[in-house]
């Protein structure tokens, strides 16, 4: 009897061992999997970036009839995407760049002859 509780015992509190490599690889590919699937690879069902949706849903939230100055925008959505607001600027003038999803007022740049955008405090969405 005693030995079949050492042995559960023992079982419960098996440890695995392994070397500190073995765990940074590990993780260094589950992270980058994660990376590339969730954030970087714009979605199927609608061709956007988890930032760029989240652009846009804080366009609707601010959507009011009137042009909101860009960085008012860029700190609304930094709500849902704390990551920076020069990543969601950036994004915010690749989607107006496109003319397609923004209206836009001011000067948003040109990726043809290589202008950048004003500052966010300059232009309007």
């Amino acid at each position: 009897m005693s030995e079949e509780l050492d042995q559960n015992v023992n079982e419960e509190h098996k440890h695995t061992i392994t070397p500190i490599n073995g765990l940074y690889e590990n993780w260094f590919l589950e992270y980058a999997s994660y990376v590339i699937l969730d954030r970087a690879v714009p979605h199927i069902n609608d061709g956007l970036k988890p930032v760029q949706r989240r652009i846009m849903h804080s366009l609707k939230e601010m959507d009011d009839g009137r042009f909101n100055k860009a960085a008012n925008v860029i700190g609304n959505t930094m709500k849902y995407h704390p990551h920076g607001d020069a990543s969601i600027g950036d994004a915010m003038v690749q989607i107006g760049q496109k003319d397609l999803l923004i209206d836009m007022q001011g000067n948003w740049g040109d990726p043809v002859t290589g202008d950048s955008a004003a500052a966010p405090r300059y232009i309007e969405a």
